[in-house]
């Protein structure tokens, strides 16, 4: 309850961050009535103030009756939802419609057949197929068949199909028409190759992403090779797909919101720890900021600093930044004046005053070397790194070549979500001058 914010209060909106996650209302009471998720919380929750008008009977009732509102961060909108879903089942909210009732867990079916067709299936049961799961929501399991048969088609009718016999029908159904299917039924597709994407679905599901994704880079190498240069860019765009939809899926971190704080504040601080190992300094008290520059051709130029304290990301610490150089364009300048003002006032502020363990300034070599320049002339020996936007690369002072960590590593996904939060912190700001100067003209 001392986290929650009060929806009347004037700096209400401010407090909510520019993070995937799930929300919850609460009445006067604090019980919560409402549970929703969002890619990003503040823009979604902000949506029921700003669009009161367009709100369905029963929302706007919710809303009246909502006196506060708490949120838990996740690192990405799946587990947003599956995290939504646990907790309307736990609390059964008011306003909640759907998920409210204690269905069974969700599995994903692929039956024992000749051509197996890939379903959502509510019950396991001894029937020779194999079953993937259980995952809390079936709406996950529809997402992410949904965003796997486009890469990789299978059926899911009820027909009978084997190698070899035909099958008595009108004609092909519409998913073939959309590349949903690939036509077992009319013979298109022998059962050899039919299988090939079965069994890549087969191991996405069993956990071998990677090894999913590393057969697919040999196969386009291979089409590459052979100056198949159509089918390779297929694969190529299947790589990508295949990496956007595997956002750490997880279906085990359990179903109370305390126990899901605690896992991932261990985690965040696990990644923490294994990124100061990568690059070489110590852990002390594991706070980090994180800086980032926003302008339009160097007019209304503003930078920001977000905070990640014991683990979690900390707005009360976060602090924006008016920029007073020539209004060029001119990042390296701006994130100068940025880091000589955050640590030329550690005694004026309650942010300023904690010391970070790390500093990070989203920009390569150059945005580095003009905040080590600020940190030199203050005479203060803090550890800094450069996130460059560019394969995403970290650049260090003692290292002439970036470091490239694997994208999906913890330390790697923490960083790129605490660069992230520092750009929309920043982009909002700039975006709130210029509209106040549009309005003032």
């Amino acid at each position: 309850m001392k986290n929650d914010l009060d929806i009347n209060s004037a700096d209400f909106s401010k407090n909510i961050p520019f993070l995937p996650g799930c929300y919850m209302f609460k009445d006067e009471k604090h019980n919560i009535i409402y549970i929703g998720k969002a890619k990003i919380l503040r823009k979604r929750v902000l949506q029921y103030f700003l669009n009161s008008k367009d709100l369905r009977v029963k929302t706007k009732k919710m809303i009246q009756a909502a006196k506060f509102l708490s949120f838990i961060i996740t690192d990405n909108e799946v587990e947003a939802l599956i995290l939504e879903s646990n907790l309307i089942k736990k609390y059964q909210p008011k306003y909640n419609f759907m998920l409210k009732d204690d269905k069974k867990y969700a599995w994903v079916k692929i039956t024992n057949e000749d051509f197996p067709k890939i379903i959502r299936v509510r019950e396991r049961i001894e029937d020779g197929s194999l079953y993937y799961g259980p995952y809390p929501s079936g709406r996950t399991i529809i997402e992410l068949l949904s965003n796997l048969r486009k890469l990789f088609p299978y059926r899911t009718c009820n027909l009978k199909i084997f190698e070899g016999q035909t099958v008595l029908k009108s004609r092909l159904c519409i998913y073939y028409h959309i590349n949903l299917c690939n036509g077992p039924c009319d013979s298109l597709i022998s059962k050899k190759e039919y299988m090939k994407n079965i069994n890549i679905i087969k191991k996405y599901l069993s956990g071998e992403k990677l090894k999913v994704i590393k057969n697919l880079k040999t196969q386009m190498i291979k089409e590459s090779n052979k100056q198949n240069f159509e089918k390779a860019q297929i694969i190529k765009t299947q790589i990508d797909q295949i990496e956007y939809i595997s956002q750490n899926i997880k279906v085990d971190f359990g179903d109370d919101e305390e126990i899901f704080k605690k896992n991932k504040k261990i985690e965040n601080i696990q990644a923490i720890k294994e990124l100061f190992s990568i690059i070489g300094i110590e852990y002390k008290n594991g706070r980090i900021e994180c800086f980032d520059i926003s302008n339009i051709q160097g007019k209304f130029p503003v930078s920001s600093m977000v905070v990640l304290r014991e683990g979690d990301m900390d707005n009360s610490h976060y602090r924006k930044f008016k920029i007073r150089s020539e209004d060029t364009p001119n990042d390296p300048l701006m994130m100068y004046e940025t880091i000589k003002r955050r640590f030329s006032h550690t005694k004026t502020d309650k942010s300023f005053g904690e010391i970070p363990n790390l500093v990070i300034v989203d920009g390569g070599r150059t945005q580095l070397n003009s905040a080590i320049k600020a940190l030199n002339e203050l005479q203060l020996n803090i550890p800094i790194i450069g996130l460059a936007k560019k394969k995403e690369a970290i650049f260090t002072p003692s290292k002439s070549e970036p470091i490239l960590i694997n994208y999906r590593e913890k330390s790697h996904l923490l960083i790129r979500r605490i660069r992230d939060e520092a750009h929309r912190f920043a982009i909002t700001f700039h975006k709130q001058l210029r509209s106040k100067n549009f309005i003032q003209k």
